[in-house]
């Protein structure tokens, strides 16, 4: 199996605008030589990290990003890839490697909008949860509605 299909698999799940910006992403990361010997590491936490990826940065910088993580992380995603528990259920085992490349990209996106290195054409609204839940609300409950 070409270690790629993995990812490809998991775009087929996504709209369309993000699954080509990330398929962009991955040709970058396939032209990396400093992958070469580690692209079976890349694929199943970039697939895992998928949903959670916003397509703001250009492709090339957000490779640049996935690169320096996975370096600064090979052996603890070799030791998921290679457990009993990604046999079980891969995105699963893979889950934790995600969430840390989603905040390292998105840390990036955040710092470059503070220096005024990035300007998105439209304003967005991010986010974050610190308890996983793939949820589309506010962490805070609305007071008006909780008093009711």
């Amino acid at each position: 199996m070409h270690h790629r299909q993995i990812l490809d698999m998991a775009l087929r799940e996504l709209p369309a605008e993000r699954a080509a910006y990330l398929s962009r992403v991955a040709d970058n990361l396939s032209r990396d030589p400093v992958l070469d010997e580690r692209s079976h590491l890349l694929y199943p936490v970039l697939a895992a990290a998928a949903k959670g990826i916003e397509p703001v940065l250009e492709p090339a910088q957000c490779a640049g990003l996935v690169t320096g993580f996975l370096c600064a992380h090979a052996e603890g995603i070799a030791h998921t890839l290679y457990s009993a528990a990604y046999l079980r259920d891969g995105m699963r085992a893979m889950t934790p490697w995600a969430a840390r490349l989603q905040a390292d990209i998105s840390t990036a996106i955040l710092d470059r909008l503070a220096n005024g290195q990035l300007v998105l054409d439209e304003p967005k609204v991010w986010r974050f949860r610190a308890d996983g839940r793939d949820e589309a609300v506010f962490p805070y409950g609305d007071e008006e509605q909780d008093l009711d």
